[in-house]
C-alpha cells in the first residue's frame, strides 16, 4: 500500500474545481515540503544558489489522479537525491524524474517536469505554477515543451490549501510561537539600560538559533518615537520596547510581539498596553469556526480606536503558516469565514509620538468551539532590572 498524501485531498480536489486547474505544479521550497509531507534536498535547503543558476525541484499533483504525481530533483555522480529521499523515510509520491547537476537546473528541471506532464497526457492541461517565484529560465521552458498548455498562478490554490492546518502543523507552529515568546522574554531580562537596540536585536537572533529554529526579523522600537529598526540608540530606563519577532520552524513560522522595559514603564505607556490587551482579549471572545473575517476585523478596530487609543490605534489579523499573510484574509470587506484549523495573527498596536510604539501580537488557533492560543507565554510587560523579569501590576505604574 503507498502513503497517503499528507495534505487533504478531497479539500484540493475542490480547490482544483474551483479554480480550473488540472494539474498543480509546486516549486517553492515551502510548498514542495507541505505536500510531500516535509521533504526538500537540506543541500539547498538554506541556499539554492549554485554555480551560475540555482536549485530547483518541483511537484506535480493532478487534482483528479493524486497515484499520478511525480517528483522531479537532482541525481547525478555527485549527489544522489534518491538517497536522501530513501533517508526521509515514506514518500507518497512514486513518480521520480532526475535532471543532473547543469548550469541551469531549474531550466532542466522545468523541462523535466514538461515532458512528464505531456507523456501523463497533460499537454494541454490548465498548469497551476508559482509564478511570482519561478526563474524565468523555468518559466520558459515550461512554454517551450508545453505550448498548448495554459498557466496559471498558483498562490491562491495553495494558499487556501494550507489555510487549515493538520494537528502535526498545529504543533510546529505552537512550538515555534512558545520559543519566540521566551526568547523575547529572555532579551528583555539579559539587556541593560546602556545596550544599543541593534546589540539587543543581534541577541535575539543568536537566541532564536540556540533554540533551533531560523531568524527571519527582529522589528524593535524604544519610546518615545515610532522608529523600528536596529540602531545606535540605547534603551534608557523607564523607556517602553517593544520587539517584534519572526522566526522559522521546520518551515512554520511565528510572528509575536511583546513589551518590557528597564524599570516601570510610563504611566500612559502602560495605560495603552491595557487597551492592547483588552483588544485582544475582545478578538478571541469573537473568532470561532463560521465567524465572519470582516466580523473579526470589526470587533478588533472597534476595541482599538476607542478610549485613549483612538487616535493611534490600530487593529491587524492574519493567517499565518508556513507564510506570514497567508489565509484567511481578515479584513473590512471579507467574505471569508472561519474553519476550524486555520491560524490567526492577531495583533494591536498604538503608534503614539510621544510615548512609542506599544504592541502585542499573538496567534491562535480556531477550534470547533471557539479558538485557543499558540505558544501563549509571556503576554505581560516585561519590567527588566531586577534579578528576575517581573510583571507589572496596575498598582505599581506610576501616576
Amino acid at each position: 500500500m503507498s502513503p497517503t498524501p499528507p495534505f487533504d485531498a478531497e479539500r484540493l480536489a475542490r480547490l482544483a474545481r474551483d479554480h480550473g486547474v488540472d494539474v498543480v505544479l509546486a516549486s517553492t521550497r515551502h510548498n514542495v515540503r507541505y505536500l510531500t509531507g516535509g521533504y526538500y534536498l537540506h543541500f539547498f535547503a538554506r541556499n539554492s544558489r549554485f554555480g551560475a543558476g540555482q536549485y530547483l525541484s518541483f511537484v506535480a499533483v493532478p487534482a483528479a489522479r493524486l497515484d499520478r504525481a511525480f517528483y522531479v530533483g537532482r541525481r547525478d555522480h555527485i549527489l544522489d537525491e534518491q538517497q536522501y529521499i530513501d533517508a526521509f523515510g515514506p514518500f507518497w509520491i512514486a513518480g521520480r524524474h532526475w535532471v543532473p547537476r547543469g548550469p541551469s537546473m531549474s531550466e532542466d528541471a522545468a523541462a523535466a517536469a514538461a515532458r512528464a506532464l505531456r507523456a501523463d497526457g497533460y499537454a494541454g492541461a490548465t498548469v497551476a505554477i508559482e509564478s511570482s517565484f519561478l526563474p524565468a529560465d523555468a518559466y520558459d521552458a515550461l512554454r517551450r515543451e508545453l505550448p498548448e498548455a495554459t498557466f496559471v498562478n498558483a498562490a491562491s490554490l495553495l494558499g487556501e490549501l494550507r489555510a487549515v492546518k493538520q494537528p502535526r502543523e498545529l504543533e510546529r507552529l505552537a512550538e515555534v510561537h512558545r520559543l519566540t515568546a521566551e526568547v523575547i522574554r529572555r532579551v528583555f531580562h539579559d539587556s541593560a539600560a546602556a545596550d544599543t537596540t541593534r546589540e539587543i536585536s543581534a541577541t535575539v537572533q543568536r537566541r532564536i538559533g540556540e533554540r533551533g529554529a531560523a531568524f527571519l526579523y527582529s522589528l524593535i522600537n524604544v519610546g518615545p518615537g515610532l522608529r523600528r529598526a536596529p540602531s545606535s540608540e540605547r534603551w534608557g530606563r523607564g523607556r517602553p520596547m517593544h520587539l517584534d519577532v519572526g522566526a522559522e520552524l521546520d518551515e512554520y513560522v511565528s510572528d509575536t510581539a511583546r513589551m518590557g522595559s528597564v524599570d516601570a514603564p510610563p504611566a500612559e505607556a502602560a495605560a495603552l498596553f491595557d487597551v492592547c490587551v483588552a483588544a485582544q482579549t475582545r478578538v478571541r471572545n469573537v473568532v470561532g469556526p463560521g465567524v465572519a473575517c470582516a466580523d473579526v476585523w470589526r470587533a478588533g478596530t472597534a476595541a482599538v480606536k476607542t478610549g485613549p487609543a483612538a487616535e493611534y490605534g490600530r487593529f491587524l489579523a492574519h493567517g499565518i503558516g508556513m507564510v506570514s499573510h497567508e489565509p484567511p484574509a481578515v479584513a473590512e470587506d471579507s467574505t471569508r469565514r472561519l474553519e476550524p484549523g486555520m491560524v490567526l495573527s492577531i495583533e494591536t498596536e498604538v503608534r503614539h509620538p510621544n510615548v512609542g510604539h506599544i504592541k502585542i501580537e499573538d496567534s491562535v488557533v480556531v477550534t470547533a468551539t471557539g479558538c485557543e492560543g499558540l505558544g501563549d507565554v509571556d503576554r505581560d510587560w516585561c519590567v527588566s532590572g531586577a534579578a528576575e523579569p517581573r510583571r507589572i501590576s496596575a498598582a505599581e505604574r506610576p501616576a
